[in-house]
C-alpha cells in the first residue's frame, strides 16, 4: 500500500517543491484546500500531514479537529509559517501541530522530515536540537 502525504498547501511554488520531494521518497502527495477535510484522512496510509499556516482559510480548527480523533490524531502534523508571523506559530501549537517551523527551517529540514515520517527506517540526518530563534 503506497503511503500518501497530505498537504494543506495552496501556494504553487511550495506545492511543486513538496510534491517532487515526496515522490522522490517513494510516496504520493494529496493536496487539499479545505482544512475541514483533515478529519477525513486515512490514518493507515497517511504518515504525515504538512500545513502552510499562512493559508487563505485558517487551518487551526481543522488541525484541532484532527488531533481529537483517536487514530488520525496520531498522524504527525508539520506546519510552517513566514518568520514574521509568530502569531501563526502560537496558534499552530495551540491547535496541536507536532512540529512548527519557519519557512526557511522547513525548507532546510524537509528532506529529513520526509525520511523520518514517510520512509521509516531511512537515514535521518536532522539533529534533536531545537531551532535557533529567527532574527
Amino acid at each position: 500500500m503506497k503511503r500518501t502525504v497530505i498537504a494543506l498547501v495552496d501556494d504553487l511554488f511550495w506545492r511543486t517543491k513538496i510534491d517532487h520531494a515526496v515522490q522522490s521518497a517513494g510516496a504520493t502527495t494529496t493536496f487539499i484546500s479545505d482544512p475541514a477535510a483533515l478529519v477525513s484522512v486515512d490514518p493507515e496510509r497517511t504518515p504525515l500531514i504538512l500545513v502552510d499556516l499562512s493559508l487563505r482559510q485558517p487551518p487551526f480548527e481543522g488541525i484541532a479537529a484532527l488531533k481529537k480523533l483517536e487514530k488520525a490524531g496520531k498522524i504527525p502534523v508539520v506546519g510552517y509559517y513566514e518568520h514574521v508571523r509568530k502569531d501563526l506559530r502560537d496558534k499552530a501549537v495551540a491547535a496541536g501541530c507536532d512540529v512548527v517551523l519557519s519557512r526557511s527551517s522547513f525548507s532546510e529540514r524537509f528532506a529529513d522530515i520526509l525520511m523520518k515520517y514517510a520512509l521509516p527506517g531511512g537515514v535521518k540526518t536532522e539533529s534533536d536540537e531545537t531551532e535557533l530563534p529567527e532574527e
